[in-house]
């Protein structure tokens, strides 16, 4: 999807915008939403967790006094000895470069996740916007139903005042236009509907009006499922098993360097007030059982990332298979949309006007001029469906493949 991050030409105004470009639309989601606003902070986070793990042990100042509070003669300050010391941990093994190493690929994980949710909310912005195109079409359908209803009450009247039909017809034909209109109003509310979802995305207000501009009958190429196979690889969820695959090695590496020992070391001058007369200290600790107790963490590391393997295998399995199911869908849906739209269309067209033409003759009756002209309105409302599925399909087709494959764009 690729095409969600292209370069957008021209200004786009603030939020009392009257009507939007599928990119603008996607550019202002990009701009304002603020679920992605607050992406870069946790970033900062794991910035930051990065600095901790490249941290090295603190140095450790200490004071040891000895012999003091004691009886007989050490109940006095003679033979007190004073220890002042300087100290730290060494690592040994390779801890702090496997911190790093860890903190890294966290960062990376939590970046890929990031991509993956700004993709998501990209993906129903324009989910959204075909939404609002698909309301504005069928907007555009109830208003021929109106000039189709109206022409045919036109046409009654003549025919009443000629004295060839009762009133009866012309009171059907009235009562078509009543239907008409009521289901204008009720598109134009969905009109507005669509569009308060869709401009959601950006956080406009509610009640504020716009429309989208597009051509929802513009269908790209499929492209071939061989070609878009391949290229699922750019999935964002076999992208996201790749980086955590790299954050469970760093995490065995981090464990098995854990076997190594990490040395405590401090230096030091004692006081020793009998002798009037100072010495220098050293001490060194090493604990034991460092290689036994990392051996669990080693397992635990080794069995999630053989786990992690077989799940994403499955997944490329899963992936795979949904990419056919809906290359297949695809196909299908573009040929039934060219056959309405190239051969049912001029075919209803001619069946009305014959209609009309026959009504006008008096050879077709009122109710013949109906079925018709639903007939026509049936097809508008069929082509309409299928061609906003055919873009909700290519849009998840898109997602899969992580790329702008075939052609993303509904062109005005």
């Amino acid at each position: 999807m690729l095409f969600l991050f292209a370069a957008l030409t021209g200004s786009v105004g603030a939020f009392a915008q009257e009507s939007v470009t599928l990119h603008e639309a996607l550019r202002l989601t990009l701009e304002r939403n603020p679920g992605l606003q607050g992406h870069r902070f946790n970033l900062n986070a794991a910035a930051a967790r990065r600095e901790i793990a490249a941290q090295r042990p603190a140095w450790e100042v200490g004071v040891d006094v000895e012999n003091i509070f004691g009886t007989g003669r050490l109940s006095a300050f003679d033979d007190t000895e004073v220890t002042l010391r300087l100290g730290t941990v060494l690592e040994l093994g390779g801890k702090r470069s496997g911190r790093i190493a860890l903190a890294d690929s966290e960062r990376s994980l939590t970046a890929i996740g990031q991509d993956a949710e700004r993709l998501d909310l990209l993906a129903d912005a324009t989910r959204q916007f075909i939404a609002a195109l698909r309301a504005q079409e069928e907007r555009k359908r109830a208003q021929r139903a109106i000039d189709l209803a109206t022409r045919t009450l036109s046409l009654v009247k003549a025919r009443v005042g000629a004295g060839r039909a009762g009133s009866l017809e012309q009171h059907n034909a009235e009562l078509a236009v009543v239907h008409a209109v009521g289901d204008a109003v009720q598109s134009d509310a969905e009109v507005r509907a669509a569009w308060a979802q869709l401009s959601a995305a950006w956080g406009e207000a509610p009640d504020a009006s716009g429309t989208v501009i597009g051509d929802l009958f513009a269908l790209p190429p499929t492209g071939d499922y061989a070609a878009l196979a391949a290229l699922l690889e750019s999935n964002p969820d076999l992208i996201r098993f790749a980086t955590q695959r790299r954050v469970q090695e760093a995490q065995l590496r981090l464990a098995v360097s854990s076997e190594s020992p990490d040395i405590t070391i401090s230096a030091g001058l004692r006081r020793l007030q009998n002798a009037r007369a100072q010495a220098a200290v050293l001490s060194a600790s090493i604990p034991l059982g460092s290689a036994a107790r990392s051996y669990a963490r080693q397992d635990e590391a080794r069995n999630l990332l053989s786990a992690t393997g077989y799940a994403e295998a499955a997944a490329r399995n899963t992936l795979r298979a949904t990419l056919f199911a809906i290359h297949t869908r695809l196909v299908q849906k573009r040929s039934h949309v060219e056959m309405i739209r190239d051969k049912a269309f001029p075919l209803a067209d001619t069946a009305v006007r014959a209609a009309e033409d026959g009504f006008r003759a008096g050879r077709f009756s009122l109710l013949e001029l109906a079925a018709a002209q639903k007939q026509s309105l049936d097809l508008q409302k069929e082509a309409i469906a299928a061609a906003a599925e055919f873009h909700l399909l290519l849009l998840e087709l898109e997602r899969l493949t992580g790329t702008a494959a075939p052609s993303p764009e509904i062109k005005p």
